[in-house]
């Protein structure tokens, strides 16, 4: 908030001092300024209540205006939102912070040491924390947060040095694509991994299955590398580069300590394993029993021999 007020000069001054100006003021007005959200922030902060995200506002302004910059970007909408403020932080120990740390979204009238205090509170919980600022006094809270994300544009080099990520476009919609992306990177990657393993799984069983019954083996290593090096990394690219599925955003956040390969992924790898595995065994003794049958090839079979239920047999050019 500005006030304005005036006062006429004398045609003959050319300069004014300060002690010109103590009395005699016209009052003309108040005049308040305001720094509107961005509409794609308030977007952003939608979409990570959605995904399951709490965004918490700290800081150093008044209370009031605080919530009702909170309640402008979607952060708070009941009426009277619950709040806290420097001096009832003061107040309270670690223990009484923990108990309502999650349940508060507008913190005001903050210090530092206050931020620190929250952040540490929240991490007591197991909550992952992501905190941003721009100023010397986050610098302590970026460091002691899970993920510090700082301002490339107005944040100050101590900021930057104490965050993991700097935004280059100082807009919290960043922050929100980037949890899209990244949530993106790890399904595409449980996809590869779901699509390889099984491909490995089943060359290993053929060659040891072959092995231990001592039939000839169905793969030979220039095969195996062709399938590991040119097949499965060829196709595994496509699965890399694909598209986040529906409703990426709208899912919880996993756990942190959540496994990349659950109990399910395992057997289905297993099954799959099996099931690529016995077809390759089948069709290579199927055609090789064929090609005992054959005499008339032009690569007839010159010694041929039984095992089990499997006819195998060694080749020579005719």
């Amino acid at each position: 908030m500005l006030a304005a007020a005036r006062l006429p000069a004398a045609p003959d001054r050319a300069r004014l001092d300060p002690a010109d100006v103590g009395t005699g003021l016209e009052f003309v007005g108040v005049v308040g300024i305001v720094d509107p959200p961005r509409p794609e922030a308030v977007t952003a902060i939608a979409e990570c209540l959605r995904a399951g995200i709490r965004v918490k506002m700290i800081t150093g302004d008044h209370a009031g205006t605080a919530v009702a910059i909170a309640r402008e970007m979607g952060i708070v909408d009941a009426p009277e939102p619950r709040r806290l403020t420097g001096a009832e932080l003061e107040a309270m120990d670690d223990a009484e912070l923990r108990q309502v740390v999650r349940d508060v979204d507008v913190y005001a009238r903050t210090s530092p040491e206050h931020k620190i205090r929250i952040v540490s509170a929240l991490q007591h919980h197991g909550e992952v924390v992501a905190m941003t600022g721009d100023g010397v006094n986050d610098a302590p809270a970026l460091t002691q947060a899970d993920i510090g994300v700082a301002m490339g544009i107005k944040g100050t080099e101590a900021t930057k040095d104490a965050a993991e990520i700097v935004l280059a476009d100082d807009n919290f919609a960043t922050i929100e694509r980037a949890v899209e992306e990244g949530r993106r990177i790890y399904d595409n990657l449980r996809k590869s991994v779901l699509f390889l393993l099984p491909t490995n799984g089943a060359q290993s069983l053929v060659i040891l299955i072959a092995v231990l019954f001592g039939w000839t083996l169905p793969l030979q290593p220039v095969q195996v590398l062709w399938i590991n090096m040119v097949t499965a990394v060829t196709l595994s690219l496509a699965l890399a580069g694909e598209k986040a599925e529906t409703g990426i955003m709208t899912r919880p956040p996993r756990a942190p300590d959540a496994p990349l390969l659950n109990a399910e992924f395992a057997r289905r790898i297993a099954v799959g394993s099996v099931l690529i595995g016995a077809a390759t065994m089948g069709v290579f003794y199927l055609e090789t029993a064929r090609a005992c049958r054959w005499p008339r090839r032009r690569r007839r079979p010159s010694s041929c021999w039984r095992s089990a239920s499997w006819r195998t047999c060694s080749t020579a050019a005719s």
